[in-house]
């Protein structure tokens, strides 16, 4: 009954917990992998003080978590600011390349994250790395893919009962604050839906490289409304 969790931890982290099961059916996990990568951010954040602290933190979190993402985002930051069109786009994003826009955006990303991530509470960091995965199950929900091929389509045809699970997973978290957990999973809806127009718009559909990217700027959108909230 564990195989299908361990294998959603095995393909989207660096953490080898191996696992078997069909590829589709992840993304109903997606909100629990986030809970690997919450627990970082948490303990970091509440035993490792000062700006040092929060850097050592984000760079762990990242490298067992969000590498995979992050490669995802400097590719949708290179393909959608081109001027290009659709099948140019998913070129300039299947290369890999790391372009002018990947390197101006990213930039400004890891600052605005850092900076909001020191100002965080532990607590709030946890719904950040849970709730903001869920932006990927509304993007699969409402989105088809760009292309027949890659990450992306391994997802699809995807199951609508993966998002209700996917939320399911995260709802724990409402012990710690039913607001943050309403105002994070709020948020990440919301990107999921703005990353849904933008991909069909651009691109014609979702790619691997856009499931992860949602997932990035979601978390950031979560972790800065945190930041706000009592």
């Amino acid at each position: 009954m564990f195989d299908e969790p361990r294998l959603a931890f095995s393909f989207l982290s660096r953490v080898p917990l191996g696992g078997k099961g069909n590829v589709k059916n992840i993304a109903r996990y997606f909100t629990l992998v986030g809970y690997g990568a919450g627990l970082i951010y948490w303990v970091g954040c509440r035993y490792i003080h000062g700006d040092l602290g929060a850097l050592l933190t984000i760079v762990t979190g990242f490298l067992l978590f969000d590498l995979f993402h992050f490669d995802g985002l400097l590719d949708t930051f290179d393909g959608f600011f081109n001027q290009a069109g659709r099948e140019k786009c998913l070129e300039i994003m299947s290369k890999g390349d790391t372009g002018p826009f990947a390197i101006f955006f990213s930039f400004f990303y890891c600052l605005a994250f850092f900076l909001a991530f020191r100002s965080s509470t532990p607590e709030a960091l946890l719904f950040v790395s849970v709730c903001g995965r869920f932006s990927m199950n509304i993007l699969l929900a409402f989105t088809q893919p760009a292309k027949p091929g890659g990450l992306g389509a391994l997802m699809s045809p995807y199951d609508n009962r993966s998002t209700v699970w996917s939320a399911v997973l995260a709802a724990p978290l409402i012990a710690i604050s039913p607001l943050r957990w309403v105002v994070s999973m709020g948020v990440a809806g919301v990107a999921g839906v703005v990353m849904s127009v933008a991909a069909r718009h651009k691109l014609g559909g979702y790619t691997g490289d856009v499931l992860g990217s949602v997932c990035l700027l979601s978390q950031l959108a979560v972790l800065i409304c945190n930041l706000y909230l009592p």
